[in-house]
């Protein structure tokens, strides 16, 4: 058994007039059809809403009843649009993110303030987690996108690129580099060098790099964090490579980057997310201002 949309309506407005005619005037409906819709509605619930005479309208016991269940479904039904009109709108929603911690401490968060101005009550949440943690919580469903470095992905993930990366070197001023325009891969390998640690994507592809240039160096010092391996060539212990994205954010702890010669270190920075489920709005949004952000 179901009622549609025009039933209750017509029920309810039937109730709130104690009349045909002034239901029908608010209905914009002919009052026979107003009666035959209330008439279906009955033979459908099993029985009569309303008590009728020549004289007056009145509510039988079991129409008393389903009053108020009546009108609570009118205001359900209309809180269910309202609140699917807002999502559409992006008046209302959440969006739910994944970001490589280098990204996320970079360019990412202004990004989302630029999303916040324009979409103010949408509800961001974001994850800042290793890049290889990143594809597994898009998989997973846990998030809806992830940016990360390009990566092999399953087929049901989709990427979509934002811009190619290259990484720079990063060092103090007061370096015997630092006069350098630019820095090759054997000036790196005679210095202590400070790197993520080997289970990151970007070490991974740094050390194959110096290992074809035999550029391997005989020192080099470990963090988890692109930002404290910055503060640590702050404090003087060696330099690094990070990503461009970067520089900003060395520049602001002391440093001076310079571009590496011979073989450029390039990475694609990618936004992912789950191809076969399609995006929200909040996300599509997203996606669309990160692309015209590069």
């Amino acid at each position: 058994m179901s009622f549609t949309h025009k039933q209750l309506r017509a029920f309810v407005a039937v109730c709130k007039h104690r009349s045909f005619a002034g239901a029908c005037g608010e209905l914009h409906l002919s009052q026979p059809a107003l009666s035959i819709t209330i008439r279906k509605m009955e033979e459908q619930l099993g029985g009569p809403l309303f008590a009728r005479s020549t004289r007056s309208l009145h509510l039988s016991p079991e129409g008393e009843a389903f009053y108020p269940l009546a009108r609570r479904l009118l205001e359900d039904w209309d809180n269910a649009f309202d609140e699917m009109h807002n999502r559409f709108a992006l008046r209302r929603g959440r969006l739910a993110m994944a970001c490589m911690p280098s990204f996320a401490a970079s360019e990412f968060p202004a990004l989302m303030a630029r999303f916040q101005q324009q979409h103010p009550e949408i509800d961001l949440s974001l994850e800042d987690i290793v890049m290889e943690d990143v594809l597994e919580a898009v998989r997973s469903g846990r998030v809806e996108l992830g940016i990360a470095f390009e990566q092999g992905t399953p087929e049901e993930i989709e990427q979509r690129t934002l811009f190619s990366d290259r990484a720079v070197a990063a060092l103090l001023p007061g370096h015997e580099l630092g006069g350098k325009r630019s820095i090759n891969w054997q000036d790196l390998a005679r210095h202590p060098f400070i790197s993520l640690n080997a289970r990151s994507g970007f070490r991974r592809g740094i050390d194959t790099l110096m290992a074809e240039q035999n550029a391997v160096p005989a020192r080099i010092y470990e963090a988890n964090q692109l930002t404290t391996v910055g503060r640590m060539a702050a404090e003087g212990l060696g330099l690094c490579v990070v990503p461009g994205f970067c520089q900003t954010q060395m520049q602001q702890m002391g440093l001076v980057c310079k571009p590496l010669s011979g073989p450029v270190f390039k990475r694609r920075v990618v936004v992912l997310s789950r191809r076969q489920h399609g995006l929200s709005v909040p996300a599509a949004a997203m996606v669309e201002q990160l692309l015209a952000a590069y």
